[in-house]
């Protein structure tokens, strides 16, 4: 792999399981900690009964245990300081899919999600982990860091290889990225035979995309920042609205648990949710919410109020068109 080690220490023979020499290569950035601290005062007994099954080595235990710090609802923190203690745990775990669920999780948590402080560097170890292991999200956000150069030098190359693996994958979302890839590079037969399957699995913008081609429309830019940035045509960026004085600020209607649902598949579908399909509606679900509505804005004017990873009635109507 063209590593040397370092001075005074022998060379580790590695595994044959990618994931894990992995772990090794990446050193003290993926080490597993010690044990979590014990759950806070007043947990309940499910919890308890889960954090008892999880010092004992019970690698799911450990991993359900991180979900439950890291997407409890909104009315309480998140303990995300936890979540990543037991997602590091269960990241060693023997268990291939154990271990892609837990480097994803640690991954998006580096990035920004639960509240947690970005750090991209960081987040990257975690996302190739869960990559090398065939998780489609993780790849895709590969493709999207290399491809918007965020906090790594940008690699167009990287960028369309780890594109290609998710969409290879399943992941809709990275067929469009790789049509605008194509059009960037001047491929524009590429970039219409890659829209045009994205739009053929119902992919909108990508449909958008090969209709603004086909009429010499100009160039896509990357609009957004880091792992919530799309790909849009620039005549449809418009600015965030004007507030207006005296707009009332309380949320729109929420849907019920069963409209919370198909919102969270639908945001599954395109990429921007990682995480469960349960009609609640924790940190990971506004966060992967927020980022849609960041990308895909409704049609701006005075009174729209900004993106608010709020599952409003508005929102499921937008994701059912889609």
């Amino acid at each position: 792999m063209g590593h040397s080690p370092p001075h005074g220490r022998p060379m580790l023979r590695l595994p044959h399981s990618p994931a894990l020499a992995i772990l090794l290569l990446a050193g003290t950035a993926l080490a597993a900690p010690g044990m979590p601290e014990p759950p806070p005062v007043g947990a309940d007994a499910g919890l308890l009964a889960l954090d008892a099954q999880a010092r004992a080595g019970d690698a799911q235990a450990q991993l359900d245990l991180a979900d439950v710090y890291g997407d409890i609802p909104l009315d309480r923190p998140t303990d995300v300081a936890r979540a990543s203690a037991w997602y590091r745990l269960a990241a060693a775990a023997p268990d291939a899919d154990i271990r892609r669920r837990a480097c994803a999780a640690l991954g998006m948590l580096e990035a920004g999600g639960m509240g947690w402080p970005e750090n991209v560097t960081a987040a990257l170890p975690w996302y190739r982990c869960a990559a090398e292991l065939g998780d489609t999200q993780s790849q895709f956000n590969l493709g999207l860091l290399y491809d918007e150069g965020v906090d790594v030098p940008a690699d167009a190359a990287q960028a369309k290889a780890w594109y290609r693996r998710a969409a290879e994958g399943g992941l809709v979302l990275a067929l469009e990225r790789l049509g605008a890839l194509a059009e960037r590079a001047q491929d524009r037969a590429a970039a219409a035979r890659l829209y045009g399957e994205a739009a053929a699995k119902g992919d909108v913008a990508a449909a958008q995309a090969l209709a603004r081609l086909k009429r010499g429309g100009p160039s896509p830019q990357v609009v957004g920042i880091g792992l919530a940035a799309q790909s849009q045509d620039p005549a449809t960026v418009k600015p965030p609205p004007k507030p207006v004085p005296g707009q009332p600020h309380t949320p729109p209607a929420a849907v019920g648990a069963d409209g919370l649902r198909l919102i969270q598949q639908r945001l599954r579908d395109l990429g921007y949710l990682h995480g469960p399909v349960d009609g609640r509606l924790g940190a990971r679900t506004a966060n992967a919410i927020l980022a849609y509505e960041a990308a895909h804005p409704a049609v701006w004017d005075e009174t729209a109020p900004p993106p608010d990873g709020w599952p409003s009635r508005d929102l499921l109507a937008r994701l059912a068109r889609r």
